[in-house]
């Protein structure tokens, strides 16, 4: 079994290469039951291994610094296909995952708003979906450059919510548009449980924040989504993640 130290040379080399590319989930709004966004997923193929998981290579690459050049990798990848989505008349967004330990290095904001903007995508059309809520220690750093970029059109999202580890006042400190709460969180929701989370989708609505349910596997999780208010689903029951989406 290779050691973390070897994947993350192998990271590193695969980078830029076709063993690392993305496929994208789509997310339904669901008052009208069409598609108004995707969510741009990282996979890594190693040519020995196989398909290497995504906590694994997130994992790695985080520990090692390859998020840097993962991360930018995929923006750019998530960007070339919202360019092409819109040529074809497909007004989605796409939502793609960002960790805190990219803004360390402040060209990478700077490098989302000069494509963002070069590119002349409508307000709305990129997601950045934050993988973790910020540690105290990072605000000042991340904090700025979020506002920066939520100024210039770009959506800021945070997964993990009603997870319990995201407080009213954090709604309020980081610039969002939109939560997601996690597909575990949503499968397990009946009783208590169910109205404890109509609550935090309660908050956050009040707060003017979008609430996309994930993991959603069957028409029982589709109907608790419903019944909690939420404004979007993904999740294997509406498409499994592709490396293109092949219906409008």
């Amino acid at each position: 079994m290779p050691t973390n130290d070897d994947l993350a040379d192998d990271l590193a080399s695969a980078v830029r290469g076709a063993d690392i590319f993305a496929v994208y989930q789509p997310q339904v709004s669901l008052e009208t039951g069409s598609i108004v966004a995707a969510e741009a997923l990282c996979r890594w193929r190693h040519p020995r291994l196989g398909d290497i998981d995504a906590v694994t290579m997130i994992d790695v690459a985080e520990r090692s610094g390859v998020i840097h050049a993962l991360g930018r990798r995929m923006l750019d990848e998530s960007l070339d296909t919202l360019a092409g989505w819109h040529e074809t008349g497909r007004h989605w967004a796409v939502a793609v995952n960002i960790s805190p330990l990219q803004f360390q290095d402040e060209s990478f904001a700077r490098h989302v708003a000069g494509e963002f903007t070069r590119r002349a995508f409508p307000p709305g059309s990129l997601i950045l979906e934050m993988t973790q809520d910020l540690h105290p220690d990072e605000e000042g750093v991340v904090l700025p450059q979020l506002r920066m970029l939520h100024g210039i059109g770009a959506e800021i999202s945070l997964a993990g919510y009603g997870a319990g580890s995201s407080s009213p006042d954090r709604l309020r400190t980081v610039p969002l548009t939109e939560v997601k709460l996690p597909g575990d969180v949503v499968r397990a929701a009946d009783g208590p449980a169910l109205a404890v989370l109509g609550e935090a989708v309660e908050t956050a609505h009040a707060q003017g924040l979008r609430v996309v349910a994930e993991g959603i596997e069957t028409l029982t999780h589709l109907d608790v989504a419903v019944q909690l208010g939420c404004d979007r689903a993904q999740g294997f029951l509406i498409r499994e993640p592709h490396s293109e989406i092949v219906f409008p």
